[in-house]
């Protein structure tokens, strides 16, 4: 069975973990704490982070890498588009999630999940949310949903959810962004992938 080394709340495992629920395959969880030197994840990836995903004598440690590899073994290719500009642009939205997403929402995250509220630095959580409100209106015009669900939509739903888990859910002002993500969280996989808990949060 697949074994997947992970952090719940991580939205990089939480992305592998949409894909391997979308993909009706089992796996088994080694759950890791933040910032916990897993003496298994630094034999296993040069990264000694998490995701790390074992299958049979296969060890593979970054998420992107793991996703097309599932989507590519274990299924048609389905969470990907048929044509190779459409599989080209879906790559470019899950790097911009991974790159661009991901390090807006950081402070926010880190702020809210290391103390409490009295503690907080307003500024740098106010700063972090208007770097997630620049994404969204870049999302919002220029991505727009993908029509299908694909490996993009995998790893922008998961940085939607963590948002949304620390306060800064899609505004209405965003109506596409919005509608899809009603439409991700009524998946069956939504509910299969969604963290156990949340640090920081009750």
């Amino acid at each position: 069975m697949i074994k997947l080394f992970e952090r719940s709340d991580c939205p990089f495992c939480w992305k592998v973990r949409l894909v391997l629920a979308e993909l009706g395959l089992p796996w088994e969880s080694e759950p890791t704490a933040l910032g916990e030197k897993h003496p298994s994840v630094l034999a296993l990836s040069p990264a000694a982070t998490v995701p790390v995903l074992v299958d049979g004598d296969l060890v593979l440690w970054e998420s992107a890498v793991i996703v097309e590899y599932l989507n590519a073994r274990y299924s048609d290719g389905r969470l990907l588009p048929a044509d190779p500009v459409g599989q080209a642009r879906s790559r470019q939205w899950q790097v911009y999630s991974d790159r661009v997403v991901g390090p807006a929402l950081r402070d926010l995250v880190f702020e809210k999940r290391a103390g409490p509220p009295e503690t907080w630095d307003e500024e740098r959580i106010h700063a972090s949310q208007q770097q997630w409100q620049a994404c969204l209106d870049y999302l919002e015009r220029h991505w727009g949903a993908s029509p299908t669900f694909d490996l993009a939509s995998c790893a922008l739903a998961a940085r939607a959810g963590v948002a949304e888990a620390y306060g800064a859910a899609i505004p209405e002002r965003f109506p596409v962004l919005r509608r899809w993500y009603v439409s991700v969280k009524a998946r069956p996989s939504w509910q299969v992938a969604y963290p156990a808990s949340f640090i920081g949060i009750e």
